[in-house]
């Protein structure tokens, strides 16, 4: 038989025009940390948040449907702090029918970023 085969991550990988100034703003703005850089000046680079992870490599955006949904546990507080950091809110925190509390929000490169809480079964 077989060992099952097993995957201890999913990392999104998102082009954007400077991996430091990216990784910097989830940083400070986000209160993410960072996971590394590769290169000097850095090429590719990834910021964390407890078990999520994001990488970004220098490129050309590419925005169109592309975002991101971080599954937090305190939708609060990442709203206070991106809304304390002058973030730009596209969709204030709501309550949607699939158990969710989310809110939308917009990267530094244009991409949008989703955060969501969940309120229940």
């Amino acid at each position: 038989m077989t060992e099952p085969l097993t995957c201890v991550g999913v990392y999104p990988t998102l082009a954007v025009p400077s991996v430091k100034d990216t990784c910097d703003w989830y940083i400070d703005k986000l209160g993410f940390a960072l996971r590394f850089f590769w290169g000097d000046p850095p090429t590719h680079g990834a910021i964390w948040l407890d078990q999520a992870c994001v990488h970004f490599w220098q490129g050309t955006p590419q925005l169109n449907d592309n975002w991101l949904y971080f599954d937090i546990s305190d939708l609060d507080a990442m709203y206070a702090r991106a809304t304390a950091n002058s973030i730009q809110i596209s969709r204030p925190p709501e309550i949607y029918p699939w158990c969710m509390r989310e809110f939308n929000a917009v990267d530094l490169n244009g991409y949008n970023i989703r955060f969501g809480q969940h309120i229940g079964n």
